[in-house]
């Protein structure tokens, strides 16, 4: 492998969106529960909008 892989590979791993440095393992609800909110509304207004067609 030449100079030039290794740095490439180097530069994308320090780029990576992704780092498991910074994961620390736990489960966050209270955001997911805030980012699933929005989309929780809308199926509830959706749903009461079709039975109000019955």
């Amino acid at each position: 492998m030449t100079h030039a892989e290794i740095r490439a590979l180097e530069d994308a791993r320090a780029n990576m969106a992704w780092s498991t440095e910074s994961y620390d393992g736990r489960t966050h609800y209270a955001d997911v529960l805030k980012a699933l909110t929005p989309a929780f509304l809308i199926l509830l207004v959706a749903t009461g909008l079709l039975l109000a067609l019955l």
